[in-house]
């Protein structure tokens, strides 16, 4: 999800601490200097990234470990088979997290899409 700022408004803290505000239940780890991960679950998260005039974010497996298994899958198994689990099991689950993380972001900046 892509939310179009006013360059230079928001700074990565001020993000990270309106979320933590509105999600005392999810984590927020610092990734990068302008990215941090938001995790609901070992297994649903997303990217937070933060640009001169936009905010991604970017549904993902929150953890490194997770990540390397789904690549893993891919190189054993092939390409389709781990698409077609991604697909059926993780990418709605990953969608309503970024709808739900976009509109408290819209919220709270009032930022439109």
């Amino acid at each position: 999800m892509k939310i179009l700022i006013n360059e230079n408004s928001v700074n990565t803290e001020t993000l990270k601490s309106k979320l933590t505000e509105n999600f005392p239940n999810y984590k927020f780890v610092d990734f990068r200097k302008n990215m941090f991960i938001a995790s609901k679950s070992k297994s649903v998260g997303a990217n937070v990234i933060l640009k001169k005039n936009r905010i991604l974010i970017i549904g993902n497996f929150p953890t490194m470990g997770g990540r390397i298994l789904f690549a893993l899958c891919i190189v054993l198994l092939g390409i389709l088979i781990p698409l077609i689990i991604y697909l059926a099991v993780f990418q709605s689950k990953f969608s309503k997290f970024e709808k739900e993380l976009g509109a408290v972001v819209q919220k709270e900046f009032g930022i439109t899409k």
